[in-house]
């Protein structure tokens, strides 16, 4: 080997589950299946409560502001299809990208997320964000201008239902006398992603968080953010705790004419992955944009190929 050569590792790979668009029990406990077979870190599912029929919100992770996808879709809610599929797998890790925290009362959430990470033997991975669709929390009677409180105190609340014996809280937006929450998760602490591009959202995961869930970024603005990120992280109460760069991957499959890289080329595809760990992600998550039950099959099957082949 020359001494110009460099090995560049592929990062840790997951991938989302078929939980929008045509979906089926079927069809998503064989994706998770064969996603754990072929040895993938984690399946996903994003989090979603109703969409508006008509939408005037923009959304930060896309240049046209637009949601990507038909807001008629049928969406699965995350919580319930990660419990559905805990009981059909047994050692992939179960995440969600990413939980609006504001949308729900943090002691049920607390509880319900508790008892996923029990009933699981402590595989979820739980991606917090703070939401973007101001027509949903109309919808859901949550002020969306409190969004950003409710979030950081709702995180605090977590973290004290899940690390204390008699947690009780005090807040602005949540208040609550020692309660007892039993049983805890099996993690401990339990890994909290923060979603979001924006300054302060990076700020917020450098100090409170456990990773970080950056949105169709290429490789350099994604090492932007992570350079940034470190530095946050160097000077935050979480100094010298692991941390967890993720981002997703947009591809595309066979013959569909969605967005995304072409998975089906592999030598595209592995310099696009080996692209994204030099920039520091040390997770990615596959998208397959057309959310069809077959060509997540596919796409597992050929990131398969590129795990044994690098």
């Amino acid at each position: 080997m020359g001494s110009s050569d460099k090995i560049v590792k592929l990062p840790k790979l997951g991938i989302m589950l078929p939980y929008e668009g045509v979906v089926s029990p079927d069809g998503i406990v064989e994706v998770a299946q064969s996603a754990e077979l072929a040895g993938l870190e984690s399946v996903w599912v994003g989090d979603h409560i109703a969409f508006p029929v008509e939408m005037n919100s923009i959304n930060p992770t896309t240049p046209t502001g637009k949601y990507p996808f038909p807001l008629d879709n049928p969406r699965l809610e995350a919580f319930t299809a990660l419990a559905f599929l805990a009981g059909a797998t047994s050692t992939i890790k179960l995440g969600v990208n990413a939980c609006v925290v504001p949308y729900r009362n943090p002691l049920l959430l607390g509880k319900v997320v508790s008892t996923l990470d029990h009933l699981s033997h402590g595989r979820v991975i739980f991606g917090a964000t703070l939401g973007w669709c101001s027509e949903e929390f109309e919808a859901l009677g949550v002020d969306f201008e409190l969004r950003r409180q409710k979030l950081e105190e709702g995180i605090q609340i977590l973290r004290a239902l899940w690390e204390d014996q008699q947690p009780s809280y005090q807040g602005e937006t949540f208040s609550f006398d020692p309660v007892h929450m039993q049983p805890k998760p099996n993690q401990s602490p339990m890994p909290i992603f923060f979603g979001g591009h924006s300054r302060p959202a990076l700020r917020r995961a450098a100090a409170l968080g456990d990773g970080w869930l950056s949105v169709r970024l290429p490789p350099d603005e994604l090492a932007v953010h992570v350079e940034f990120l470190k530095k946050e992280r160097r000077s935050s109460p979480r100094a010298g705790q692991p941390f967890t760069v993720t981002t997703n991957f947009p591809v595309r499959v066979g013959t569909d004419r969605a967005d995304g890289v072409d998975l089906s080329d592999l030598d595209q595809t592995t310099k696009a992955l080996q692209n994204l760990s030099e920039a520091g992600a040390d997770l990615v998550i596959v998208v397959v944009t057309s959310h069809a039950s077959a060509e997540i099959l596919e796409a597992i099957k050929i990131l398969k190929v590129i795990k044994e082949n690098n």
